[in-house]
């Protein structure tokens, strides 16, 4: 079939499996960047990754980030966290950072090599601004382990 018998208006698109809770396999994704927190406009780094070897979910992505380590919560205590979550990436994908790499150079770089993890997908209960219980499907950045 040639593209010039293609009417878009006629195409029906199919709907994709949705990721839910569980371990899945991960490429890492270039384009990683900083960006300002919406709420505290603090730095922090955006990550995605792209579920594969999986029969229905593969190019599904996942998408996190990083607060900035240096950051407050809004009880006051620092994200300090936050670099050690890196660093279990980093150990993860089992790609070392280069004396004085920026963290998103070396994230990009990492993603460039194609690296993979494994990672978790969790179900996380909360109160959303209209007082309602809510439960979101987030990438746990702290459960990432190498890719078997």
């Amino acid at each position: 079939m040639a593209w010039s018998n293609i009417k878009l208006s006629d195409v029906q698109v199919e709907e994709r499996a949705e990721l839910t809770e569980g371990k899945y396999r991960f490429q890492l994704m270039p384009g990683i960047t900083y960006r300002p927190n919406k709420f505290t406009n603090e730095q922090e780094i955006n990550v995605s990754a792209a579920v594969t070897e999986h029969p229905t979910l593969n190019g599904k992505r996942a998408f996190f980030t990083y607060p900035d380590p240096e950051g407050k919560s809004k009880e006051g205590k620092p994200k300090t966290w936050s670099a050690q979550a890196l660093k279990r990436l980093e150990i993860a994908l089992g790609v070392d950072t280069m004396p004085g790499e920026d963290p998103v150079d070396y994230l990009n770089r990492a993603a460039s090599q194609n690296a993979v993890f494994t990672g978790r997908m969790k179900n996380r209960n909360f109160i959303n601004g209209n007082g309602e219980a809510t439960t979101k499907l987030e990438f746990s950045i702290f459960d990432v382990e190498p890719a078997a």
